[in-house]
This record gives C-alpha cells, structure tokens and sequence, in this order.
C-alpha cells in the first residue's frame, strides 16, 4: 500500500495544480468579458469575488477530463524521467500495479465531478446569473421555468402558471392566469385544465373564470390575449443550462406525448458521462508514456495530449448528432468511451515494457 499511496500523492498534487493553473487561465478569459460590465456597474469587489467563484464550478466540471488526463500523463513522465518506473519495475513490479493508483483515482474523481455537475453546478449557475443581472442591469427574462418543470410567466398585465406540453408552447396544462387592470388591481383569474393556441386566440378547455366577484365553470373557452406561444418558448430553459431534473422531466414529458426528445436524452446522458472521460482517456493513454523505450516519455505525453483534445472533439460531434436525432443518444454518448477502451486494451498490448 505504501507504493499505492505514493503514486496516488503524486497524481493528486499535480492534478491539484493543473486545476489551479488551467482554471485560473480560463477565469482570466471570463474575466476580459465580464469583469468591464462589473466595472461599469460600480459592483464591489466581494460581490465581483463571488460571481467569479460561482462561475469557477462549472468551468471546474468542463475541464475535468482534461486535467484528469494531463496529471496522470505526468504523473508517469515524472517517474519515467526520474527512473523511479525503471526502479520499480526491475524489482517486479507489475505495470498494472503502477497503474492501478492513478486509474482508481481517476474513476472516483470522474464521479466526483458527475455529482457535482448534478447537484451543485446549477444552482451555482442560477446564482451566478442573478448576481449578473442585478449588478449589471442586464434584463432578466420575463418568465421563469422552475425545477419541477412548471413555468412562470410575467406578462405585460398578467401572471401565468403552467405546464408546458408541446415544445413549441401552443398547448399548456393545469394552468392559472391573472389578469391585471391598468391599476394593477386584479381584474379576472383563468384557471383550466389545458390551454391551447388556435388562430390567434386562446382557447381553455374544462375550467372557471373569475371576474367581477362571480365565478363561471367553463368547457371551453376562446379568449384574445396578448401573448403568443413564441413569447414562452423564448422561456425555457436551454437543453444546455438545464439541470439534470429538468432534462428528466421535459424527457418524460415528451416521450408520453409521442414527440421527439432526442436533444433531452442527449444533453441528460452527456451530464452523466462527461467526465467520465477523464477515466478513459487515462485507460488508452497511460501506456502510450511507455511509447519507444529511448526518450519516449516526451512523445507519449504529446500523443496523450492530443488523443485528449481529439476525443473532445469526437464527443461534442457525436452530441451534435445525438442532438439531432441523426444518432442514437445514448450511442453518441457512449460511443467515445467504448473507442478508448478498446484503444486502451491495443495500446497496453503494444506498449508495454
């Protein structure tokens, strides 16, 4: 186990800089784009502080794989060039062992940073984007789509609640709609079991309306109002910066309504399955540190590094497609792992020493 723990020691303390190094680069650049609005605003610096470290988690998330690739590439062109590898492997031991440390590492960061992503990375966003709006003054969206997947809607002289059922909004569910007078006292509420938009109108099904003090039951009615479908559609939230429980929830929603829900499914698995990447990577490139025994560590650490940046490629391609419906999600996702896999399986063969 002391060898297990040295070797884990030393993957860690680069991983630990390499996430220092390469975040910080990358906030640097967020910086350039946002710190002149903050600036402008008069925001003060503990507010500018907290925005940036918000905004550090994710950015942590979408450069995981990489550093997870990067600490293990060096974690072994260190050993090699210093000829602890030459050492350990003349008294017997096996390179799996060697191995071993820095995959099973790997593996339970990779979660790690998968949790993170579920649980914590959109709130951090949400927070990041109200402290955005407030210090900046840039506009907020009229509505809101909530965790469970209800929107809420602020419009010109009325308050919506609903359920979205259709993507392109034209069909609402279990809805509540109140209606404002020009004194913003309430003039009349619409409550239905579903609403949909016909030739430029409204119309409720199964529901009652209150105006005036009087209640009226309804099955159906056709109401003018000034807020069409676009205006909602513009709401939701982007499969992109959706929370793994609302990708969920839109996903069921579509599929029980017989409708394409390829961009869902995709978005949710890439949630579960990017950083994950980090483990692969290290399973393919690991031995290519061993690639010419004469001064290879070098050259396997550039081949590592390439095979990263050409694997990020190969997923944000295949998550196009998935997107599009032009490949099976879970195939585009998936896809990438069991490529490095099987790369890993040829490469530990071949250049083994």
């Amino acid at each position: 186990m002391i060898l297990e723990r040295f070797i884990t020691g030393r993957f860690m303390s680069y991983l630990l800089v390499l996430f220092f190094g390469l975040t910080g680069l990358y906030l640097l650049i967020e910086a350039f784009e946002s710190l002149p609005d903050f600036l402008d605003a008069g925001a003060d610096f503990f507010t500018v502080s907290v925005y940036f470290g918000l905004i550090s988690l994710r950015i942590i998330y979408e450069l995981s794989p990489l550093i997870i690739l990067l600490a293990g590439l060096v974690t072994l062109v260190t050993m090699g060039k210093s000829r602890e590898l030459m050492a350990l492997r003349s008294i017997g031991i096996s390179v799996w062992r060697i191995y071993m440390p820095i995959l099973a590492s790997a593996l339970l960061l990779s979660m790690l940073f998968t949790v993170m992503k579920l649980f914590i990375v959109p709130q951090a966003d949400r927070a990041a984007s109200i402290i955005m709006t407030r210090e900046t003054g840039q506009k907020a969206r009229s509505g809101i789509v909530a965790e469970g997947g209800r929107l809420f809607y602020r419009g010109r002289n009325s308050i919506l609640s609903a359920e979205i059922l259709l993507p392109d909004a034209s069909v609402l569910a279990d809805l509540e709609w109140l209606f404002f007078d020009s004194g913003y006292e309430l003039s009349s509420i619409i409550a239905a079991r579903q609403g949909r938009y016909e030739e430029g109108r409204w119309v409720f099904s199964e529901g009652v309306r209150e105006e005036g003090g009087k209640s009226k039951f309804f099955n159906q009615l056709s109401v003018n109002i000034d807020l069409a479908p676009q205006d909602l559609v513009a709401v939701e939230t982007p499969v992109e910066e959706a929370s793994a429980s609302q990708l969920l929830k839109a996903l069921l929603r579509l599929k029980s309504l017989s409708l394409p829900y390829h961009q869902q499914e995709t978005a949710l698995l890439s949630q579960l399955f990017y950083s994950l990447l980090g483990f692969t990577l290290l399973y393919a490139c690991l031995p290519l540190v061993f690639f010419r025994v004469q001064g290879g560590a070098a050259l396997g650490l550039v081949l590592g590094t390439g095979t990263g940046f050409a694997v990020w490629a190969l997923w944000n391609m295949l998550i196009s497609m998935g997107k599009t419906g032009a490949l099976s999600p879970l195939l585009a996702v998936m896809g990438p792992h069991l490529l490095l896999i099987g790369a890993g399986i040829w490469t530990r063969k071949k250049f083994q020493f």
